[in-house]
């Protein structure tokens, strides 16, 4: 990605950006949030702009707090007076698949990926497919498309017939807050949390089909030969529903392969204990089907860790040669579980490649890049 700031006009364009997810529980698309206003607010005189956040009221109905109110917000929360209280902006950007019923301002909008329409598991509900209706809709009036990846923008292009010229791959950045622990503290803390004192793979990409957890877990139990003694598979987050067809449950995989000790369920957790667990981390590993982009192997490089991923979609763009991408497989998995667990050369070479790496994708370049979809959009 270009660091190269666009040529700022003699006059700033207002741009709008729906910014509820701020007021949301933590999540990946109020990570994208933070992390690209606060930089193209650091930003805006330099890049033209004149950046104003669109908020819900505290207390207002349409709080989008609640699957319903999230779509009442997202059709109805932002309309031309809710605009004109932000100064009548060139731009509104809204940062997922959603769109205003009306909206005079020309829009950009980002889908962070197509997973309902690639994968037919994920388009059963009733509110899946108003979801897909509301995607359809709201993409048919975006003037441009801003996707985190290569393989996303293909796969919306494909999927959804929308010309590539319309769509903008600008790939996201880990927490500039992640780093790796010098003082040795992530590794008490993850100690005296869960009893985790020696290597272990990392997992916390979400508990859904497509994230292939069981299979990570056979692929662990066939690597375990191979395997230091005391190693173990760390597992963290949590179902979001009791849909066992979308999200199968592990603790029967643990037991058909008797892991019970070796494989360690933690639930969700909080930013400061995810952060020591990354930090901590041997292997940061995902076997993942489908990514719009792969945050979480980019958080564990930013912290030094190198990740294992599945050679699909746009993993590989994430993690490059800073890591080892392999075929989604038991037989491939455990031997790069074996490989990177077992050899230190390697392991060291992949960690220093990794923070290199991480350090490609910040928000600042994020930020020059969407500003200049903003002129573009502006100028359509």
């Amino acid at each position: 990605m270009s660091n190269r700031k666009p040529s700022a006009p003699a006059k700033p364009i207002t741009v709008a950006i729906d910014a509820s997810f701020l007021s949301l529980p933590a999540s990946g698309i109020g990570s994208y949030v933070s992390g690209l206003t606060t930089a193209l607010i650091r930003q805006q005189d330099d890049l033209g702009l004149d950046i104003r956040l669109i908020t819900p009221k505290p207390g207002r109905i349409l709080h989008p707090g609640h699957k319903l109110h999230r779509f009442l917000w997202d059709s109805f929360g932002i309309t031309p007076a809710t605009l004109r209280q932000v100064g009548k902006p060139d731009v509104l950007h809204l940062p997922q698949m959603s769109a205003p019923i009306i909206t005079p301002a020309p829009m950009v909008v980002t889908i962070h990926d197509v997973i309902p329409l690639v994968l037919e598991d994920y388009r059963a509900s009733r509110a899946m497919r108003t979801y897909l209706d509301l995607m359809k809709r709201t993409s048919a009036r975006a003037r441009l498309i801003i996707a985190p990846s290569q393989a996303a923008r293909t796969d919306i292009a494909k999927v959804m017939g929308i010309d590539l010229e319309r769509i903008v791959a600008i790939p996201e950045a880990a927490d500039p807050t992640l780093a790796p622990d010098t003082t040795g503290e992530a590794a008490s803390i993850v100690a005296e949390k869960w009893g985790l004192t020696g290597p272990y793979l990392f997992n916390i990409g979400g508990y859904d089909r497509r994230k292939n957890l069981p299979l990570t877990i056979a692929a662990f139990a066939g690597a375990l030969p191979g395997l230091p003694e005391d190693a173990k598979l760390v597992i963290g987050g949590a179902p979001h529903s009791e849909n066992e067809h979308i999200f199968p449950p592990l603790a029967p995989v643990i037991r058909q392969y008797g892991l019970d000790d070796r494989v360690i369920l933690i639930g969700r957790i909080s930013d400061a204990d995810r952060r020591a667990l990354y930090q901590a981390a041997t292997v940061y590993i995902t076997a993942s089907e489908y990514e719009g982009f792969g945050l979480t192997p980019l958080e564990a490089m930013a912290c030094g860790v190198p990740a294992i991923v599945a050679n699909r979609t746009s993993l590989p763009e994430v993690v490059g040669d800073a890591g080892l991408v392999v075929e989604p497989t038991v037989d491939d998995l455990a031997a790069a579980m074996v490989t990177l667990l077992t050899d230190t050369n390697l392991h060291t070479d992949l960690a220093r490649r990794s923070l290199e790496r991480a350090g490609e994708f910040t928000w600042y370049a994020a930020a020059i890049a969407t500003a200049e979809v903003y002129h573009r959009a502006s100028r359509m």
